[in-house]
Parts: structure tokens; C-alpha cells; sequence
């Protein structure tokens, strides 16, 4: 196996840094998610290999770790406030590494490329057809975003077919890195995707972080120091970031929706920049102090499964399949064959195997279970890996037929496996969710790489040589 070339500096850094996590309260369970993560990133990142698989796992780490960072800072015991954390941090772990089992599988079997292969492959398209496409996608996609929902039955596909943009942003992306041109209009285009992120209702501005981290993860051939240094230094002003997030987050999405109970945003787009402006400027550190605990108790997702561990099967019994068997029927029985079919409501789901009294959609808010739970609830602790583990084979296929059959262009199939993939990267998706996007992703990619990319990508190919485009 070809793996990331780790220094002896690097090496023993993170080394210390695994086995110091033992000496915090709650040791082990601060431990084993970092373990995990280590494992997992060593096995499933390769060098100039597409680094979504990585992102997922980094994800899932800060979901299930997070837990324990949380009873740490509260000065309390891992099973405070449940007796079941501690099971669901240790569960959620190994099913994680038997997820992403497969994907190594598969991972193993790509031919390897480099920096120069990657490079001859990626010029073959032209940077301004590029460009070009990619400020057409971004408007494109704001519209059909916004527009998906009046479309009931296609609301899914639209929101696949909107993953074109980031697949060119991508493309774009690996054109400068690569040839170390038009850098400063990729960061205008990272600029501009994370500040309109915060006008939407949901504030998509981490989607485009996520997509930077996974553009660059895939051209990691070697860690140094340096490079722990700097991931050490972003990652403190993301948690930073993180919390300032989290003390306006309320206020600012009370005012796009106009107070009502709903989703929706109700002002104009330069209200909603003051709005965040003057919000920003009130914050201080009694605040952010403040936002910790809400920071981590909304990063955490095993609290869910925690409390699911709780009542299943001591009050509910064990679903053997039906909770799945229900999330399958519902994802993939279109609405015009049966108009009695619910809405999507994921709260119900987590009142019930939870106990937990949450508000639902009527109020304009939504609590998902997680599909880890999800599978523990039809088959316990042993039958749930068995589940993820058949899922993570379902990502591998996947993910081996997309990088061999989407075009003859392996960079352009790069873009694509990440735009297909990164929408999965959360713990907290339950399995309604996630099948529902998963298939429809399918069907739409499938049409994309039948239909569309063949001519889409002969209009790309360039035929000059590359240039840097004039803003570099």
C-alpha cells in the first residue's frame, strides 16, 4: 500500500499527542476516538488519491469525540447525564472503521497516480471554459436551490444535479494547484461561496471549507511538521469561528425567518449581511466562553445514541430491520404512486427511540437520530456493524465505478467521486436521509456520466496552452 510519508518530528507529535489524551478525565474515551481517527486516515488517505473518505472520517471523529470533550469541560463523569455514552463512543468507533473497511478494499485497488499524472490529466481542459462553467453553475445552483422545494418529487434530484457546481469548482481548483496559476481567483471563489453561504437559512459556508479541505488532502503526497503546525493553527481558529457561530447562530436565523416557525428566509439579502454585521460586533469573550457548551453539546452525536441504548431493547424491542426496511420503501416510492406518503419528518423518529421531548416541524426545527442508531435499533450492538458494514461496501462500489467509468480524464473523475460523496460526511444523518440522497444521487450521476459529461467534457478539452488567466 502506498501510503502518506509521515517525518520523525510529525510522527512523534501526534504520537505524544494520542498518548497524552490518556491523562485528561474521561482518558480513554478522549483516547479511542483519536485512536480511530489515526488508524483510519493512515489506511484510507494515499498519496494524490481523492481525500473525501478522509473528510468523512475526520467528521464522524469530531461527532463522536466531541461527546466526551463535553462531559470533560462540564467537569463530569462520560455517563453524567445517560449510562450509555460511554457504550455509544466505543460502538460508534468501531463502526466507523467497519464503514469505512470497505472504501480501504476498494481504495487499494486504483492505479496509483502522481503529481506529474495528475497534472498532464488536468491540463488537457481549458482554465476558462472552466472558469466560465463554474460562474454559470454558481448562479445556476442558487436558483434551482432555492426552487427545489417547489418541486415535491424532484426536490432530491434537483439537489443532485446542483453537485455539477462543486465538481467544477474542484476541477478548477485542482488547475491551479497544480500548476500553481490563478491561485488568487480560486481564493476569490472560496470567498465567494463562504460569505453568500451565510444568506441562506441553513448557512452553507462550511460546505465550501469542507471542499477546500478535501481539494487539498488529495494532493498530499507527505506530512511534515509544518503542516501540523499550520492544520494546528486552522484548526483553532475554526473552533474559534465555531463559537462565535454558535452565539449569534440563534439570533440571526430568528431574524432571517421573521420569527415564525419555519425555515424559510423572509428578508432581503442586504438586511440579513447588517444583520450579521451588528451581531458580530456585540460579540465578546463573556459570550463566546458562554457558547462552549452548545458549541459541543451541537458538534456531539452520541447523545442520541446514547439514550436510543437506553430504551432499546429494555422498553422498545429491536426493529430486525424494519427501521430500515421503512427508510428504503419510503426513499424509493415516488410520490405520484402514493399520494398518502408522509412528509419526511426526522424528529419523530428521534422522540420515540430517544424519549427525548423535541419540538418538530410544525415548530420549524429538526432532530435527526443518526443512522448508527438507526442500525442498533433493528439489530444491537453486533447486528448495527453488520449494517455499516454492508453500507460502506455500497460507498466502495460506488466509489470505484465512478473513478473508472465517469470519463477517460482521472482528475475530472476525482471531482466528481468528492462531489458525489461529501454530502455524507455527518454522523447525524438518519437513514431516511441518507438513502434518500444516496439514490437520488445515483440516478442523477448515472444520467450526468451517460448523457451529459461526455459532450460537457469535449467542450472543456482545451486545445491552446495553458495560460494563467489575467486576475493571477
Amino acid at each position: 500500500m502506498n501510503r502518506i510519508k509521515v517525518d520523525d518530528i510529525s510522527r512523534f507529535v501526534l504520537i505524544g499527542l494520542l498518548l497524552s489524551s490518556l491523562l485528561f478525565n474521561n482518558g480513554f474515551y478522549v483516547f479511542l476516538p483519536l485512536l480511530t481517527v489515526f488508524v483510519l486516515l493512515y489506511n484510507v488517505q494515499q498519496p494524490y488519491t481523492p481525500g473525501v473518505f478522509s473528510l468523512i472520517i475526520i467528521q464522524h471523529f469530531l461527532q463522536i469525540a466531541a461527546g466526551a470533550w463535553l462531559c470533560n469541560y462540564l467537569e463530569k463523569d462520560i455517563n453524567y447525564n445517560t449510562p450509555s455514552r460511554s457504550t455509544a463512543i466505543i460502538a460508534a468507533c468501531i463502526g466507523l472503521c467497519f464503514l469505512m473497511s470497505p472504501v480501504i478494499y476498494f481504495q487499494n485497488k486504483i492505479p496509483r497516480q502522481t503529481f506529474a499524472s495528475l497534472r498532464e490529466s488536468v491540463n488537457k481542459f481549458s482554465p476558462q471554459k472552466v472558469m466560465y462553467a463554474y460562474l454559470v453553475s454558481f448562479f445556476l445552483a442558487s436558483s434551482m436551490g432555492a426552487a427545489a422545494f417547489l418541486f415535491g418529487g424532484l426536490t432530491q434530484v434537483i439537489f443532485s444535479f446542483v453537485k455539477v457546481k462543486w465538481i467544477l469548482f474542484l476541477l478548477f481548483g485542482y488547475q491551479s494547484i497544480l500548476n500553481k496559476k490563478n491561485i488568487r481567483l480560486l481564493i476569490i471563489f472560496v470567498c465567494l461561496e463562504f460569505f453568500t453561504g451565510f444568506l441562506g437559512f441553513f448557512s452553507d459556508f462550511k460546505t465550501v471549507i469542507f471542499f477546500l479541505v478535501v481539494l487539498l488532502i488529495s494532493l498530499a503526497e507527505k506530512l511534515e511538521f509544518k503542516h501540523v503546525v499550520y492544520a494546528g493553527l486552522i484548526g483553532y481558529l475554526l473552533v474559534f469561528f465555531g463559537l462565535a457561530w454558535s452565539s449569534i447562530k440563534g439570533d440571526y436565523r430568528r431574524f432571517l425567518n421573521g420569527g415564525q416557525k419555519s425555515q424559510a428566509v423572509v428578508v432581503e439579502r442586504g438586511e440579513a449581511v447588517d444583520k450579521l454585521i451588528d451581531l458580530s460586533k456585540d460579540l465578546n469573550e463573556e459570550k463566546l466562553e458562554g457558547a462552549v457548551v452548545g458549541f459541543l453539546d451541537r458538534l456531539q452525536y452520541t447523545y442520541h445514541f446514547a439514550k436510543t441504548i437506553d430504551r432499546v431493547p429494555s422498553v422498545l424491542p429491536y426493529e430486525n430491520g424494519k427501521n430500515w426496511l421503512t427508510s428504503l420503501e419510503f426513499t424509493t416510492t415516488p410520490r405520484i404512486f402514493n399520494p398518502n406518503k408522509p412528509l419526511y419528518e426526522a424528529t419523530v423518529k428521534t422522540k420515540k427511540y430517544t424519549g427525548i421531548r423535541y419540538a418538530g416541524r410544525l415548530d420549524g426545527v429538526s432532530f435527526s437520530l443518526g443512522y448508527f442508531p438507526d442500525s442498533y435499533i433493528d439489530f444491537g450492538l453486533y447486528g448495527m456493524m453488520v449494517v455499516l458494514l454492508v453500507l460502506g461496501t455500497l460507498y466502495g462500489k460506488i466509489y470505484f465505478y465512478l473513478l473508472k467509468k465517469t470519463s477517460n480524464n482521472i482528475v475530472f473523475n476525482y471531482a466528481t467521486v468528492c462531489a458525489f460523496f461529501l454530502e455524507f460526511n455527518a454522523l447525524e444523518m438518519d437513514s431516511t436521509y441518507l438513502l434518500g440522497r444516496l439514490f437520488a444521487s445515483m440516478v442523477t450521476f448515472y444520467i450526468l456520466i451517460k448523457f451529459f459529461f461526455p459532450v460537457f467534457i469535449k467542450w472543456l478539452s482545451n486545445h491552446k496552452p495553458i495560460d494563467g488567466l489575467k486576475l493571477s
